[in-house]
């Protein structure tokens, strides 16, 4: 390998690490989980969304975030595809709940509120 080649190597390697270091282009800032609130009368479920707002200004539906509920919910039940299920068998039930969904860094919530028969 020539001095030519090297040196070209190495200026090649750093605009690319300076490129991903500085974080430019379009990336996202912040993200939006929906329907908020979501009123669940049990037994229900429901398929939440997390919309994803970009620095360009565009929305996308972030099929691959990661959904976790804010504290254990006696009376619901979460997946990671964003499907919340309000149990209610058995009697009334009432109760809400934070859900929230995260990608790349990045995270929003929703207030769920799950009430059933008696309530």
């Amino acid at each position: 390998m020539t001095n030519r080649s090297v040196l070209a190597l190495i200026l090649g390697l750093s605009f690319g690490l300076t490129n991903i270091s500085c974080g430019t282009g379009n990336h996202l800032v912040s993200i939006a989980v929906t329907p908020n609130p979501a009123n669940l009368n049990a037994p229900a479920t429901l398929q939440l969304k997390a919309v994803g707002t970009f620095s360009n200004g565009t929305t996308e539906v972030l099929s691959s975030a990661n959904w976790a509920l804010s504290a254990e919910h006696p009376f619901v039940t979460l997946n990671q595809s964003g499907l919340v299920t309000c149990l209610g068998a058995g009697g009334p039930v009432s109760g809400s709940t934070t859900v929230m969904a995260s990608f790349a860094g990045v995270s929003g919530s929703a207030m769920l509120v799950c009430s059933g028969p008696g309530v």
